[in-house]
């Protein structure tokens, strides 16, 4: 029965294993596309207000062209806030599934440590 128990518990413990060390690297891949992302974003946005290629060449501007269009960046936070909070919870994700997998790691091993000594003591009272 004690032996059911410990081998239920490691595959248990391996299945959640494979599954948080999947989360952790999908977690990391998305925060490097979303940095990447905010990066070519922020290239963009900074390079908006130099673009000429969109604006008439007339004599005289008219007067809704009087500034240089630079998308709606400000709009509260637009896109590349969004972005910022994406990635701030990818991050959030991979700490917390860390965190997860260390205090499972350490419940397993206490488990198994405490299965071993009370298999032993039964195994020396039997004998």
């Amino acid at each position: 029965e004690l032996d059911a128990a410990m081998a239920e518990a490691t595959k248990l413990r391996q299945d959640e294993k494979a599954k948080n060390t999947q989360t952790i690297a999908d977690s990391q891949e998305a925060q490097t596309a979303v940095a990447q992302a905010l990066t070519v974003l922020k290239e963009f946005y900074a390079k908006a207000g130099d673009a000429t290629a969109l604006l008439q060449q007339q004599p005289e501007s008219p007067e809704i062209f009087d500034a240089p269009y630079k998308g709606m960046q400000s709009e509260n936070g637009g896109v590349v806030g969004m972005l910022e909070v994406i990635e701030s919870d990818f991050a959030r994700l991979e700490s917390d599934t860390k965190a997860a997998e260390a205090s499972a790691q350490k419940e397993y091993d206490t488990f198994m440590t405490d299965s071993k000594v009370d298999k032993e003591s039964k195994t020396k009272d039997i004998e």
